[in-house]
């Protein structure tokens, strides 16, 4: 196994190990289901914002505006296409494998295009990336991810609902969002430049408040992955793969096997060989949600939207626990044929 491999084994597994033990701390009842909602404001309002604004003031891969457009529509593009790959399948054959239902089709494709974007890619970023590159790769993935939601609170509501709501185009505008968009224009006037160049004068304040970013920062992500884990156990309780494993195997084939492919073409697209559109860290971030299964989160609009929830479990769930093995593969072949190792 390369030094490369090695790392992205470790970095998956410690990721995974983190979600389990979430899993646990719910099984044991040490986190209960009435500190959900107050934990996950908790980090949505505060951690998580603390820690975009960590990475992204001051990111060399930021600092113009147009360097900022192409992440957020690479991240609705991806998202797209694989809603329109979930879609199609799930109508042109979905009695044959159990999506004998409007509800069950529309969740499926929403699960199946639904990637995880931002809980497990971004310690895998940081762990990958970050050491050499001073958090670029990283400030790219957190922009990107901007499109992605998106893509999820239109097309995903607009498909597993049958119709657009205003509604889920208000969920675009949050925190995370806000960070994001206050640290891109603070980056575009200079400010951060500014700042440290008074951090003597003001008796080390930047210095401090790079700290606490840095550990707000480390807190937020294993904070949200417990939260991943326990609510993963609250869903795998539901689940029931008694039934529809014309679903799983279809999920976990296009997910898993079709859509990096899909990913990975558009990498090489943008890259120097082509276009030359694309950055070295947006073709890295591409490489890394090629690998990543289905989200959780298509469970909860399913129910939201009056779709079939089950059906967008055992798809989360499926390539979910397949991710403990394919993560590694794709984005080892994929760093290693576009030429992005770390």
């Amino acid at each position: 196994m390369s030094e490369q491999s090695a790392i992205i084994v470790g970095a998956v597994a410690g990721v995974f190990g983190v979600i389990a033990l979430g899993m646990f701390v719910r099984r044991v009842g040490w986190l209960t289901h009435q500190a959900d909602d107050a934990l996950l404001k908790l980090s949505i309002n505060a951690l998580f914002p603390v820690f975009i604004l960590h990475v992204l003031l001051g990111n060399p891969a930021l600092e113009n505006v147009g360097d900022a457009w192409l992440p957020p529509a690479v991240g609705f593009g991806c998202t797209a296409m694989g809603f329109a790959v979930g879609a199609a399948l799930a109508w042109a054959v979905g009695p044959k494998i159990g999506l004998n239902t409007v509800g069950k089709r529309r969740a499926f494709a929403v699960a199946v295009g639904m990637f995880n974007y931002g809980y497990v890619p971004i310690p895998l970023v940081e762990r990958l990336f970050s050491p050499t590159d001073g958090g670029e790769t990283l400030g790219v993935l957190l922009v990107h991810n901007v499109g992605v939601d998106v893509a999820m609170w239109s097309l995903g509501v607009m498909i597993v609902s049958g119709g657009l709501s205003a509604a889920g185009l208000k969920k675009v505008l949050n925190m995370p969002l806000a960070a994001i968009v206050v640290a891109l224009l603070l980056n575009v006037t200079g400010v951060p430049g500014w700042l440290n160049g008074l951090d003597g004068v003001g008796g080390g304040a930047v210095s401090a408040s790079k700290a606490f970013g840095a550990l707000v920062g480390a807190t937020a992500i294993p904070f949200a992955l417990l939260l991943v884990g326990a609510t993963s156990m609250d869903e795998l309780r539901k689940a029931d793969f008694k039934e529809g494993w014309g679903v799983v195997g279809a999920g976990m084939a296009l997910r898993l096997g079709v859509l990096p492919v899909g990913f990975l073409a558009l990498a090489w697209a943008l890259g120097p060989g082509a276009t030359g559109w694309g950055s070295l860290e947006l073709r890295r971030v591409i490489a890394v949600e090629a690998s990543m299964p289905s989200a959780l989160f298509p469970v909860l609009l399913a129910r939201l939207y009056g779709a079939d929830p089950g059906t967008a479990m055992r798809v989360a769930l499926s390539t979910a626990a397949a991710g403990l093995v394919t993560i590694p593969l794709w984005l080892s072949f994929g760093l290693k044929w576009l030429g992005l190792a770390a």
